[in-house]
């Protein structure tokens, strides 16, 4: 006899079947207070799930590059994280929270897999998101993002304005010291792009104010990390537009030095801006030969940026083809660029 069978009460060969149990007496209705507390505790495991899942992708971003995951994350964003905004449970303001971090997390990874409009448009729907779950610091997170890619998109003013904004919103806040560090590098940034030196440098001195401030601070959920590694990479990037190769080649040192492990993606901007002040001062060979690390990396990273870089490095050292080691490396990048994308095999 299956169990199927006795669970069913059904029996085989004729035989009489199990009696029927008794049923349990009637339950009495949930009180409000309980169907609260579930409701909560529903909630908070969704929350939970989306952290977990926000933080696995994260971490493999940091390997990898966003090309290999873009698809994945915009996929858990239709089909999980979407029906649940349209019907919200528990607290709506933390899930509109979270959903606004995943959103602007996939911003990232479609801006690093070189679709800058459409991280755009995903970071336009993080502020919307988290302008409804009314949260200051994720409203501020998320306008350090579109500072950051108004800049690369060649829009320094509104790089500038976006940051300013994003500093207003934290003001007050708590746990946010990192997050106003990143934000002055932002504006730092678009500053200098500008030409407006003073004013960057003063932007990159109040970041580092604010960096060495958030040692014993927690900071809030959701946002993103932002380190002496970060803010290296964002000094060392405006003072080579500013011209001072100096202290750019000594930030993106510093940057190299801090970037280690699973920090891939980081490492290899670290070493392509140093290359390309070493260009720029002359010191060919220490700029070929970072240039062959970063090419030996980027085929594993799914990272359009990367892959730009690479060539930018390229270009400042083109007019220098005459010198064997440089033609090997622009032979390199040659290939690097002429390489067919494979199509996978079947597995039968």
């Amino acid at each position: 006899m299956g169990a199927t069978e006795v669970e069913l009460g059904f029996c085989s060969n004729d035989q009489p079947g199990p009696q029927m149990p008794a049923l349990a007496p009637q339950q009495p209705p949930l009180s409000p207070a309980v169907v609260s507390r579930s409701v909560r505790q529903s909630s908070t495991q969704t929350i939970a799930g989306i952290r977990a899942m926000s933080r696995a992708v994260q971490t493999a971003d940091r390997q990898t590059g966003g090309g290999h995951l873009y698809r994945f994350v915009q996929n858990y964003l239709s089909t999980e994280i979407g029906p649940l905004l349209l019907d919200p449970v528990g607290d709506g303001a933390a899930l509109f929270t979270a959903a606004a971090s995943v959103t602007e997390a996939a911003g990232w990874m479609a801006h690093d897999d070189g679709r800058d409009e459409t991280a755009r448009d995903h970071f336009d729907y993080a502020y919307r998101l988290a302008t409804a779950a009314s949260n200051d610091v994720m409203i501020a997170n998320v306008c350090a993002s579109m500072s950051h890619l108004a800049g690369q998109m060649h829009q320094p003013h509104d790089a500038v304005r976006i940051a300013e904004a994003g500093l207003t919103q934290v003001r007050a806040a708590s746990g946010a010291r990192r997050l106003t560090a990143r934000l002055h590098a932002m504006r730092a940034r678009g500053l200098a792009t500008r030409g407006d030196a003073q004013t960057c440098v003063r932007a990159l001195s109040d970041a580092e104010h604010a960096l060495s401030t958030a040692e014993d601070e927690r900071s809030a959920e959701w946002i993103a990390h932002f380190d002496d590694g970060a803010l290296a990479s964002e000094a060392a990037l405006c003072l080579r537009r500013l011209g001072d190769l100096a202290g750019a080649e000594r930030h993106a040192l510093r940057v190299i030095a801090l970037r280690d492990g699973d920090r891939v993606r980081s490492r290899a901007f670290g070493q392509l801006t140093l290359a390309t002040v070493l260009v720029q001062t002359g010191r060919l060979d220490e700029a070929v030969h970072l240039g062959y690390s970063v090419a030996k990396v980027a085929p594993s990273l799914a990272s359009t940026r990367v892959r730009t870089r690479l060539n930018s490095l390229g270009a400042v050292l083109r007019p220098h083809a005459a010198t064997p080691d440089v033609k090997e490396f622009l032979d390199l990048l040659d290939t690097l660029g002429n390489r067919r994308v494979e199509v996978p095999a079947w597995p039968v």
